[in-house]
This record gives C-alpha cells, sequence and structure tokens, in this order.
C-alpha cells in the first residue's frame, strides 16, 4: 500500500486531456527546451559506485531519467539513487546494491522496452515523467507503459520485486515560464501523477511516493536552483518507502533465514 493518500484523477481528467492534446505544440517547445538545458547541464564525471558495504545486503534497481543519472551533480555520491541507497542501508543497519538504469531523456515507452540488468532485485525505484509531461503523453498510455515496466522489471528482478513509484516533480515552479505555460504543464503533472497512484494502488506490492516538499530553505543559492539539495530531499522521500517495501520481503523470508547471524539461506 502507499505511504501518503494517493491523489485521485479529478472529475476533470478529460477536459484536461483534451487542453494538453490541442496544445502539444507548447508541450514539445518546451521539450526542446529542456533538452537544450540538459546538453549544457552538469552530470556527474567520477566512476558510478554501486555497493555500500555491509551484512547481507539489500538489492535495489533505480529506473528514470534526470533523478537517476544525477542532473546538477558532479558527483555520483550526490545522486538520488546513491543517497536513497544510503539512507537504507543505515536505517537498516545492512549493505546496499543497487542497479541503474537511466538516460537524461527517458519515457516510460521507453523504459519498458530498454535492457535491464538480469540481475536478482528486492526493490525497484521508479523516477519517470518529466519527459512524457513535455511529450504530452496521453493517460490511458502513461498507465499501460508503468504496468508493462513492472512486467519486465519482475521478468528480469525477480517476481516477488517491490516496485516504488516516485512522484514527477513541479518542474513549472523551477524555473520562469509564462501564467499559460506553466498552468498547463502542472495540470499535466497532476494527471500522471494521479494515475500513477492509481497504478500502485492496483498493482500488487507497488507503492506511490508524491516529490518531496521543496519550497523551503535551502534549496536555493543566490536564485540558483540547488540540484545537489533536491537531490538529497528525494533520497529523503524515497528511502523510507523502500524500507517499508522490504519489511514485508524479510517477513516473508523468514522461515528460510539461515540461523546464523545475518545471513538468509
Amino acid at each position: 500500500m502507499p505511504l501518503v493518500e494517493p491523489p485521485t484523477p479529478r472529475r476533470h481528467g478529460r477536459l484536461v486531456a483534451a487542453l494538453v492534446r490541442v496544445t502539444k505544440p507548447l508541450f514539445r517547445l518546451h521539450l526542446a527546451l529542456y533538452e537544450r538545458e540538459l546538453a549544457r547541464a552538469p552530470f556527474p564525471r567520477d566512476t558510478r559506485r554501486t555497493l555500500i558495504e555491509g551484512p547481507d545486503p539489500d538489492r535495489l534497481l533505480f529506473v528514470g531519467s534526470i533523478a537517476v543519472e544525477g542532473f546538477g551533480v558532479l558527483d555520483h555520491d550526490l545522486t538520488c539513487a546513491s543517497q536513497t541507497a544510503r539512507l537504507v542501508g543505515s536505517t537498516r543497519g545492512r549493505g546496499v546494491t543497487w542497479r541503474e538504469v537511466s538516460a537524461p531523456v527517458l519515457t516510460a515507452a521507453e523504459a519498458a522496452r530498454i535492457d535491464l540488468p538480469d540481475e536478482p532485485a528486492d526493490v525497484a525505484v521508479v523516477l519517470l515523467g518529466i519527459c512524457d509531461v513535455l511529450l504530452a503523453t496521453e493517460g490511458a498510455s502513461w498507465e499501460a507503459d508503468l504496468l508493462r515496466l513492472a512486467d519486465r522489471v519482475r521478468e528480469t528482478a525477480g517476481p516477488d520485486c517491490r516496485i516504488v513509484y516516485v512522484g514527477i516533480p513541479p518542474m513549472a515552479e523551477f524555473r520562469p515560464i509564462p501564467p499559460v505555460a506553466k498552468r498547463l504543464l502542472t495540470k499535466q503533472i497532476e494527471r500522471l501523477n494521479a494515475l500513477t497512484a492509481r497504478v500502485a494502488l492496483t498493482l500488487p506490492g507497488a507503492s506511490w511516493v508524491p516529490f518531496p516538499e521543496w519550497r523551503s530553505e535551502g534549496l536555493y543559492h543566490q536564485e540558483l536552483l540547488s540540484w545537489a539539495t533536491m537531490h538529497r530531499r528525494w533520497g529523503q522521500a524515497i528511502a523510507p518507502a523502500v524500507v517499508s517495501s522490504l519489511d514485508p520481503v524479510e517477513q516473508a523470508d523468514a522461515a528460510t533465514i539461515d540461523p546464523r547471524p545475518g545471513r538468509r539461506s
């Protein structure tokens, strides 16, 4: 079950969908601006580190775009995935290993087709949606792609892999844009988030986490958004959901735990 009360698709969802379809050229313009920003943006330059030492490590899989790629930071230890893994490890008092499947521009449809690691994972964290907002992806396609991705994850990571869907950031708030475009982007974000929450409610072993509150001290330095702080906030919001998802797995495995301390059979 989700850790928070999820949003539900609004009564006027059809009207919002129709407006999004009509204004697709506007969305495409913002996609082009976003891609230009990505081309100039900093990303981590060091080698990825995907292991936190400790006993009986939990196994995680991250699938997403800029949150996993590390948009805005130069060190992989500062990315959302690394921050989440460290918090999970410290909370549970054990090691963590993880794999990352990411691209700066990645849609849910592409994620559902992309090659995934053929390795077991206990929890998969899905951080998608920014590109689908800017592509004005239809609601039905979005839901279907999220479900296809869940099937792919469980084919490769194992049928018991839990899935944590993470809400789309309020990206219309991060930079000055015309009011009309801001309202349209916000409506599309709300619409896809509500549909994601519905998928999480209906898919066994899935949960949904909203994007964390970001209007607080420390996120801006000299009027520039601090992406290092944003990645940390992401990790702080996601880690409790991952820990909660791991607990049922641990309880289900209790009968097969090796009697030696800290080991599973």
